[in-house]
């Protein structure tokens, strides 16, 4: 008779795929969690009660832009960093652009635009753009334009009422 020799538990495969299972789901949990704890909560706003009470003033101020019928195109240089905008019907020597990042609070940035000629402006980047972003012109007027630009894909921008 032959005896068969039965390598210990630990020096064969399957004990190990069946351990690896549950293993990897523990692992993954634990990369959650953690991923939870130390990433910001940008998109919840702690002042959400002020700002549900300021869209009436900019709703008031999107419709001033549409009632005066006011237009813009915003066209983006990432190699220079200029931002040239043309408009139709705006006449504000200076106007401002809020770029709001699509996810993290901290990028926000302003940038005012300086009229060059008849329903044109300029402005310059401190830095290139990257991402998507939410963008709102204003006049201090009191209109109000908004747009979004992901300007990984796009350069231009064409402001919607």
């Amino acid at each position: 008779m032959s005896t068969i020799v039965s390598l210990p538990w630990y020096k064969q495969f399957w004990p190990w795929f069946i351990i690896s299972v549950p293993l990897s789901s523990v692992l993954v949990a634990i990369v959650q969690v953690y991923a939870a704890l130390h990433s910001s909560s940008d998109l919840v706003k702690d002042d959400y009660y002020k700002e549900g009470l300021a869209i009436n003033q900019v709703i008031t101020q999107r419709e001033a832009a549409k009632t005066l019928g006011i237009e813009a195109n915003l066209r983006l240089d990432n190699l220079t960093g200029e931002l040239f905008l043309t408009t139709k019907n705006a006449t504000a020597p200076e106007l401002t652009a809020l770029f709001a990042h699509a996810a993290v609070s901290s990028k926000d940035f302003s940038v005012n635009f300086v009229q060059t000629q008849a329903n044109e402006y300029r402005a310059q980047l401190e830095k290139p753009l990257s991402g998507i972003w939410n963008v709102y012109l204003e006049s201090e007027n009191g209109w109000q334009l908004n747009g979004r630009i992901n300007s990984d894909i796009h350069d231009r921008l064409n402001f919607n009422l």
